[in-house]
Formats: structure tokens, C-alpha cells, sequence
């Protein structure tokens, strides 16, 4: 005859299962709940290239094809996050994702600032070493690289004028204004430099403050320098720095299938951004042009010197900004190889 069992160990057994059930669910539910980032643009949400374009050809998408594994919850632009402040966003984790311009958080990423000037195209940089240099300062910063938001062709940055210009002297004395990242470029060309905050473009234009200044054309759009703005100088010059840099431990409590994907789209997105781009920049100068604006065309000669000259003072001045190996070290990167 069999002896029974104790009650007390059957209830035990009992409870004891059906807690490693319940274990099991969570663990479950918890590995199947989205990972949500939340996203903060530098660009406002009306910014058709610079934004919109961004949110539905890649973020749109990430969220598609991770069959919403990953939600990328988009919060706004400048007025959710002002862009000088969204790096320390990214790193601190109070955003976990964000497009912004390298050179609006030099002081955690030193060097970064200059990486407009590279020669070579993103899909270039992820072959070449460019991309895993650059992601190293990032992640020393608390931050990952996933890539350029904006992987534009050179000629990007448009210089903006009240007085015309033919050839260098006409250069000399000019008063322009823009962010500290034009200074260098200003004062290689014999112009004034005058620090302005974009929101005080269209005004300092209009009013005679500066002569000129160099932004983007979207920026420029969107401000209205249509309406103030006499010339339009071509050639443009460098790239688009802006970037796309994730909070590091966001990043990696990403599963590995998953970063692979966004990595993937991360890097079609950079290849069909370019061509994108050009045509709508090359639409904008026209509208200014209809506006009233003159496109100025410099002669082969005097556009050699404007690009040349603007880039070996951006070097020279970034040099100055950051002493020591920072600048050198990012210069022999982003030489032609």
C-alpha cells in the first residue's frame, strides 16, 4: 500500500508551479513588449527635406519592417528639445534618439564638429573607416553613431548676400553672420565674422546688420531670406553634418536581429538621401531666384579659391577652437584615401 503524499507538499508543489508560469509569462510579455524610442528632430516638423522625408523613408520604415517590435515615437523639433541642447538630450537619456548637426555638441564629442567637410559620400564612409572612427568618439560620449541623417553631395552650404561679389577682393570686408562653424571660413575669405542665432537671420539681413551669411537653403527658406536676400552664390560647398546618434545604453538593450535591420535601412536610406537632396536644393535656388534673388555663378577660377580658401580656414580655425592632436587626427581622417 502506498503511502500518501504530505497535503503541505502537494500545495507546495502546486503553488511553486504555477509561480514559474507566471514567471515564464512576464518573461515572455517582457521580451515581446516594443522598444520605444523617442525622437527629437533639430529641424521643425514642417521641414520637408530635413524632417518629414527623414520620418517617413527611415523611421516609418524601421517601424514596418520590425513588425513594430521597435515604436520610434517622433516628439517634435526645436520647440520639444532647442538643437544645442539635444546632444546632452541623447546622452543624459532624456531622448533616446535624435537628428542633429555634429557641430552642436563639439564639447562631447570633440572634433566632431568638422565632419562636413569630408570628401567621401556616407555608403564611402562605412567601407573606408570614416563611420567606426566616428562612432568611437561617440560611444565615448555615451552616445551611437547609427549614421548621417542628411548624407547630402558637397555643396550643401549656400552663401547668402546683400552686395555682389565676382572675384576674391570683392570678399574682403564683407560682414557676414551664421553660427561660430562659418568664423573660420569668414575670415579666410577677409570677411568679419558675426555670430548670429538663426532665429535673427531674416532680421540682421533685412536691417543691413551683416551682408551676408551662409546656411543651408532649407534653413533659409523656411526664415524668409527669400524676401531679404539680393544674391544667391553658387558654388555651394561641404556636406551636411547632420546626424542621427542614439543614447549607447538605449542602443544596446536593442536585440542584435534588430540593429542589424536598423542598420541596414540606416545605410539604404544614406544612399538614396543624396539624390533626393540635390534635386530639392537645386528647387529652393530657383524659388529664390523667382523671388527676386540673382544666382551669382563664380568663374571656374574665383569658385576654386571661394571652396579652397573656406575649407583651409574652417581647418585653421577649428584648430584654434580645439589645441592639441583632436583636429590633425580628424583632418588625416578625412583626407582622400
Amino acid at each position: 500500500m502506498k503511502k500518501a503524499g504530505k497535503p503541505g507538499s502537494t500545495v507546495f508543489g502546486v503553488v511553486l508551479a504555477g509561480a514559474l508560469v507566471m514567471v515564464s509569462v512576464f518573461a515572455l510579455a517582457e521580451d515581446t513588449k516594443p522598444i520605444t524610442l523617442n525622437f527629437v528632430s533639430f529641424a521643425p516638423a514642417a521641414n520637408v527635406v530635413e524632417f518629414q522625408y527623414l520620418k517617413k523613408e527611415l523611421l516609418d520604415k524601421i517601424e514596418k519592417l520590425t513588425d513594430g517590435r521597435v515604436v520610434i515615437k517622433v516628439k517634435g523639433g526645436p520647440e520639444v528639445v532647442p538643437p544645442p541642447n539635444l546632444g546632452k538630450a541623447v546622452k543624459n537619456g532624456v531622448i533616446d534618439m535624435a537628428a542633429i548637426p555634429n557641430a552642436f555638441f563639439e564639447d562631447l564629442v570633440p572634433g566632431i564638429g568638422v565632419t562636413h567637410m569630408s570628401p567621401f559620400t556616407a555608403s564611402e564612409e562605412r567601407k573606408n573607416g570614416v563611420y567606426d572612427a566616428i562612432n568611437k568618439r561617440y560611444e565615448k560620449a555615451g552616445m551611437f553613431y547609427l549614421g548621417r541623417a542628411e548624407a547630402t553631395d558637397p555643396g550643401y552650404f549656400v552663401m547668402f548676400l546683400n552686395k555682389p561679389v565676382k572675384k576674391p577682393a570683392d570678399f574682403k570686408g564683407l560682414r557676414l553672420g551664421g553660427t561660430t562653424s562659418f568664423h573660420g571660413q569668414y575670415r579666410a575669405l577677409g570677411s568679419v565674422p558675426t555670430t548670429l542665432q538663426i532665429t535673427d537671420y531674416n532680421t540682421a539681413m533685412e536691417r543691413g546688420v551683416v551682408d551676408g551669411l551662409v546656411t543651408s537653403v532649407y534653413i533659409a527658406m523656411a526664415y524668409g531670406l527669400q524676401s531679404v536676400t539680393k544674391y544667391v552664390i553658387q558654388p555651394g560647398f561641404w556636406r551636411s553634418s547632420v546626424a542621427l546618434a542614439v543614447n549607447l545604453a538605449k542602443w544596446k538593450k536593442i536585440p542584435p536581429d534588430l540593429q542589424k535591420l536598423i542598420m541596414e535601412q540606416m545605410a539604404e536610406f544614406e544612399t538614396k538621401y543624396a539624390a533626393y537632396e540635390f534635386k530639392q536644393r537645386n528647387g529652393i535656388i530657383k524659388k529664390f531666384s523667382d523671388a527676386g534673388s540673382k544666382v551669382i555663378t563664380l568663374a571656374p577660377d574665383t569658385a576654386k579659391w571661394f571652396v579652397d580658401t573656406s575649407t583651409e580656414g574652417a581647418w585653421k580655425y577649428a584648430q584654434e577652437r580645439q589645441p592639441g592632436d583632436t583636429i590633425p587626427t580628424m583632418k588625416n581622417l578625412l583626407t582622400a584615401k
